[in-house]
């Protein structure tokens, strides 16, 4: 009964250790926790919900039968998405996943658990932008500002260098202040050649 009292209160890698020792309760905490950011994560990779919504499973159910391997030295966050990456890219060999091309979803229909009460409103315009700039340049987006992962982490989940990882996060980082910016400006309807306040309603 005190797993079930005190699960919710855990750190990430607490109920991971818990899960390691045998706590059912533990582990279904995680993947509730992490559930709708990880679809989130891997919808743009994939050809539809259900498909994201089977990945998702599937990720949960691997490092269900694996959690023994799990090293509590590691941010469980790390663990989850470095596996769901690979399985995803098993998905891409075997043309279960969309190819060529990213597939957009609407995120005013899924709320991004980056966004909070404070930045909700501007949050789902970023991630639609983001979404936007291309599979790579979400997914490193979505592990810095998502989920505050470190270079290292991001660089182990994509199974980069900790340099390619920067590179891309600044080419993604500049590609999404400049579909902002283009956004803001159609938002507001100015022209580029309008002069400032010149902007019609």
């Amino acid at each position: 009964m005190a797993d079930i009292d005190t699960t919710a209160e855990r750190t990430d890698e607490e109920l991971a250790r818990a899960a390691m020792d045998g706590s059912r309760r533990s582990f279904e905490e995680l993947a509730l926790r992490y559930k709708r950011r990880l679809f989130v994560y891997l919808r743009p990779r994939l050809g539809s919900d259900e498909d994201a919504e089977d990945m998702v499973q599937e990720t949960f159910l691997k490092l269900y039968r694996n959690i023994g391997s799990y090293d509590p030295a590691c941010r469980f966050s790390t663990w989850l998405y470095t596996s769901a990456s690979r399985l995803a890219i098993d998905a891409f060999r075997k043309g279960k996943a969309s190819r060529g091309k990213t597939v957009g979803i609407e995120g005013r229909e899924i709320p991004d658990p980056a966004a909070g009460p404070d930045r909700a409103a501007d949050g789902s315009l970023i991630w639609d932008e983001a979404r936007a700039l291309g599979e790579a340049r979400f997914r490193v987006l979505w592990l810095r500002y998502g989920e505050d992962m470190t270079i290292e982490e991001i660089a182990a989940v994509l199974r980069r260098t900790k340099l390619a990882v920067r590179v891309l996060l600044h080419r993604a980082r500049t590609g999404l202040a400049g579909r902002l910016g283009a956004e803001a400006t159609r938002a507001a309807g100015a022209r580029p050649e309008a002069a400032p306040g010149a902007a019609g309603h």
